[in-house]
């Protein structure tokens, strides 16, 4: 069977993010095997409830994100800053007075090259 070198890149990389799943926020920062955008998106799933992710703030399904993703995949990371950035935003508007754990890690993550 034949195997294209996409499919086989892909695989690696899901291979990689199992251990992901288990790593601490603090690990999870400094992998370099997982692609940056998948680990963005999963550091959202792991915030609270006013963490928004970025379907949740475009007000898209996760199947219309998926899609999106597939189709944009050169602009995943500006669609996370912007996620951010609406974040930030929300919490100077509402007052709230500390930001959600998973922040600081989401912009870690954004600023590394």
């Amino acid at each position: 069977a034949v195997v294209s070198t996409q499919s086989t890149g892909q695989f690696k990389a899901l291979r990689a993010f199992r251990a992901v799943l288990f790593l601490t926020v603090e690990d999870l920062i400094t992998v370099r095997n997982v692609p940056k955008p998948i680990l963005l998106n999963h550091l959202f799933s792991r915030g609270g409830d006013a963490l928004l992710s970025p379907n949740n703030v475009a007000g898209w399904t996760t199947e219309q994100y998926v899609a999106w993703l597939y189709s944009h995949p050169h602009e995943i990371l500006d669609m996370v800053q912007g996620t951010v950035q609406w974040y930030e935003d929300m919490v100077r508007e509402t007052g709230v007075k500390q930001f959600d754990p998973i922040y600081p890690a989401l912009i870690k993550l954004l600023e590394t090259s």
